[in-house]
């Protein structure tokens, strides 16, 4: 069931839409990331869903009523917001504060919630002194106890951990997790990508305003999602159980040529990074998984024909990688040693060439032949060439491309 439901909710400060036509729904017991580049809406659609803002276009329903026909008092049962930031005037404990969140349940015993509170934060010890007089990091843990003393059902936050270290940013999300297990649902704004990664099951990823994605926050943080709204190269890598992202601090520059590494056994691996650095499109295959090359295509977020490990290439994989050289424009064949198993790999190139693709063969094909036809399939065939190394390969490929876009 939808506790918070945007409907091609729009708002705009000025003539620029700050949240242009998003629907989302945020179920009971979810545990939502919301991400996004700067100036995407993500602060903004956080204060529509806690009622703070009236949406221009659509709407925005809570338990199925529109959030302003709620009183504040009211709505404050269901949802508490935590800000990216909070200023006092007066000097107020932090202990009052967080008492501060208990109005909404006015009439309600509170004490023993708060001091609860308190305690599970860890800040019992800080709750006695003037709250402004408290780091930006403390001062955000009592901005979230007050949240929490309100008993909501969903808790809203906006950057919580922007002013936190890394053991209390670890802290923090650790103890959401446990919250969300008791049945509170989140809907929380990051901006780091691998806390994201590591704590929330499902994302939603904004770009100008609108919703891009939405989904398994693994497959909502794709490299390619990450490339199209971020504008800069993410590689995802799986190490013990955990998913998490290196970025490179280049843009992509504008695509290029298609590439189809036919390659395994981590032969294609530097290329590819190479080849996606320089601006072409690349693809692979067949490779097996868990191969060098199939966990770099993977992080790459690449095209890629894949295999079992320690498998013979099945028709559909030899399907799959078919299709891949037929969209591309150039086939490179890495220095990967060639056994009963990939053979198909290698009479995949020669049709290709065949049909009129250019194809690259690293030399030395010879040597690396375990099945004495790997070079006897390429010889004679026209369009083959031989390259001695990938610096060959990519000033090959410049030239190919400098004469296609002549």
């Amino acid at each position: 069931m939808a506790i918070i439901e945007l409907e091609e909710a729009s708002f705009a400060y000025d003539a620029a839409p700050a949240v242009d036509a998003v629907s989302l729904a945020v179920a009971e017991g979810d545990f939502l990331c919301i991400v996004g580049p700067n100036g995407s809406g993500k602060s903004t659609l956080l204060k529509l869903m806690d009622g703070l803002l009236v949406p221009g276009g659509g709407s925005v329903l809570v338990a199925g009523r529109p959030a302003s026909e709620y009183r504040r008092r009211e709505l404050a049962r269901k949802l508490a917001i935590v800000p990216q930031s909070y200023s006092l005037d007066f000097d107020f404990t932090a202990r009052e504060v967080v008492e501060m969140g208990r109005y909404c349940r006015k009439g309600e015993p509170g004490s023993r919630q708060v001091e609860g509170i308190l305690d599970r934060l860890g800040v019992a010890g800080l709750a006695d002194r003037p709250f402004n007089e408290l780091s930006g990091g403390e001062q955000q843990m009592f901005v979230l106890a007050q949240a929490l003393a309100q008993e909501p059902e969903v808790l809203l936050l906006d950057e919580p951990a922007s002013h936190l270290d890394v053991s209390h940013q670890l802290a923090l999300f650790d103890m959401l997790v446990r919250l969300n297990s008791e049945g509170l649902t989140v809907a929380c704004v990051l901006h780091d990508l691998n806390l994201a990664l590591l704590y929330f099951r499902e994302a939603a990823m904004l770009d100008e305003g609108r919703l891009f994605a939405r989904g398994p926050a693994d497959e909502v943080l794709s490299p390619e999602s990450i490339a199209s709204v971020y504008g800069v190269q993410a590689f995802m890598h799986r190490h013990a159980g955990r998913t998490f992202l290196t970025f490179s601090p280049r843009r992509r520059p504008a695509r290029k040529l298609k590439v189809h590494l036919i390659c395994g056994g981590g032969s294609g691996a530097g290329l590819m990074r190479r080849l996606v650095d320089a601006g072409y499109h690349v693809s692979a295959g067949v490779v097996n998984t868990l191969d060098t090359d199939e966990v770099t295509a993977r992080e790459l977020g690449l095209p890629t024909a894949v295999e079992a490990p320690f498998s013979t290439f099945s028709d559909e994989a030899q399907r799959e990688n078919e299709a891949l050289i037929a969209d591309c424009d150039v086939v490179v064949l890495t220095a990967v040693p060639v056994g009963a198993g990939n053979l198909p790999n290698v009479t995949a190139a020669r049709r290709a060439a065949e049909s009129g693709k250019r194809v690259l063969v690293a030399g030395g094909i010879e040597e690396r032949d375990f099945t004495g036809r790997a070079a006897a399939e390429l010889e004679g065939v026209t369009g083959i060439r031989r390259v001695s190394s990938d610096e060959e390969i990519m000033t090959v490929l410049e030239e190919q491309w400098a004469a296609s876009s002549s």
